[in-house]
């Protein structure tokens, strides 16, 4: 009797991992759908960066651009992972005219990135073990 518990306890266990490690992928990949929509129907805008903060090692700059009559000045959704930016560097923007606050910046026009869905095939292929390894048990019960 204690076997099987131990054993509903494991499979319990490796159910919840694969949800842990596959939820953050789809997010992921919802995220990335968005920006490809948004990239879609977007202007774009000359900008200016106003600030570079360091966040986890990456600089990331806060750019200041105008819509129309409106100013904003905010930070790139979609960053270039090795980019460098210096304040009052000129910048050309890409923002989404259904919602001018969110933009991205590009080095060159056309250039835009859309961000990838991160370890998406490691972690599909690792919750997928962990999934057929609760059905192996489940036969063993």
């Amino acid at each position: 009797m204690a076997v099987m518990s131990l054993v509903l306890v494991v499979q319990v266990v490796l159910v919840v991992a694969a949800v842990a490690l596959v939820a953050p992928v789809l997010v992921s990949v919802r995220g990335s759908a968005d920006a490809r929509r948004r990239l879609a129907r977007a202007r774009t805008a000359s900008g200016e960066v106003v600030a570079v903060t360091d966040v986890g090692g990456q600089a990331v700059p806060t750019v200041r651009y105008h819509v129309g009559s409106e100013r904003l000045e905010t930070t790139p959704r979609t960053p270039r992972p090795s980019a460098r930016y210096l304040v009052a560097q000129p910048v050309d923007v890409r923002y989404d005219p259904q919602d001018p606050a969110w933009m991205t910046l590009e080095a060159v026009p056309g250039d835009a990135r859309v961000p990838g869905a991160r370890h998406a095939v490691a972690s599909g292929v690792v919750a997928g073990v962990l999934l057929v390894a609760a059905a192996f048990l489940q036969l063993l019960r």
